[in-house]
């Protein structure tokens, strides 16, 4: 399977890229609500993103859903940037 970047919009995860699988469609992030998890889905539309060559599959934020049954090796926990006040 081929290798896509995805960059994510909206939610807590507003403007981070990945790379994922080929064929991905729906994606769940840690959130910066406890015990929540951001869902994110393709849209179709794609985004350029600075020092990649090629255009990124745009991932929406479309709601949250529990953390619960999801195996905590599953989850690939990122520390979430402070927002200045």
């Amino acid at each position: 399977m081929a290798d896509v970047v995805a960059v994510l919009r909206g939610g807590s995860r507003n403007g981070e890229s990945l790379v994922i699988d080929e064929g991905i469609s729906r994606l769940l992030a840690m959130s910066g609500a406890p015990g929540l998890l951001d869902v994110y889905e393709a849209n179709g539309e794609t985004a350029s993103l600075d020092g990649n060559p090629d255009a990124a599959a745009v991932f929406v934020h479309t709601g949250q859903t529990s953390g619960d049954g999801i195996e905590p090796e599953m989850l690939h926990a990122q520390p979430l940037p402070e927002n200045p006040e």
